[in-house]
C-alpha cells in the first residue's frame, strides 16, 4: 500500500512580483505514532511528470517504508528534502507545478512563500554566511 502524500497551494514570489502555482509535498503521517519520517528514496527526478496515484517516493516511518503517491498530476519541480535526510509530518518536502514550463521558476533567485510561518525556503545562492 502506498500512502498519498498531503499537498497544499501556495505561491511562488520573486523580486518582480512573478507567481507561479505549485503545490507543496508533505511528509505524510505513515501511522498514528509518526512524527518525523526519513526520506529513503525519490523515485522521481526533477523535471519528471507524475500522474496522480503514482509512487514519488519511498519513506521510512517508525514502523515501515512505504512508497509516497502523487496526489495531482503534475511536474515535480523541487526536492527539498533529499535522500536519507528526515522531516517532521507535515513539513514540505517537494514541489510539484501543473507545467514544465514552471520548474524553470524553481531554478532561478526565488522565494517560496510558505502557508505556514514558521519555514522560508529561499533558494537564493548569494546570501551572506553567518555574519561575523
Amino acid at each position: 500500500d502506498a500512502a498519498p502524500a498531503a499537498g497544499g497551494e501556495s505561491k511562488i514570489e520573486s523580486n518582480s512580483a512573478s507567481e507561479v502555482d505549485h503545490t507543496e509535498i508533505f511528509m505524510p503521517a505513515l501511522s498514528s505514532t509518526m512524527s518525523e519520517g526519513k526520506v529513503v528514496e525519490w523515485l522521481k527526478r526533477v523535471g519528471d511528470y507524475v500522474e496522480e496515484g503514482e509512487a514519488l517516493l519511498v519513506v521510512e516511518s517508525d514502523k515501515a517504508d512505504m512508497d509516497v503517491e502523487a496526489f495531482e498530476d503534475g511536474y515535480l519541480a523541487a526536492i527539498l528534502r533529499e535522500n536519507g535526510e528526515t522531516a517532521d509530518v507535515g513539513a514540505p518536502i517537494g514541489i510539484l507545478v501543473p507545467n514544465e514550463s514552471d520548474i524553470i521558476a524553481f531554478s532561478s533567485n526565488l522565494q517560496l512563500v510558505p502557508t505556514t510561518p514558521s519555514t522560508v525556503i529561499n533558494s537564493s545562492l548569494d546570501t551572506p554566511a553567518a555574519a561575523a
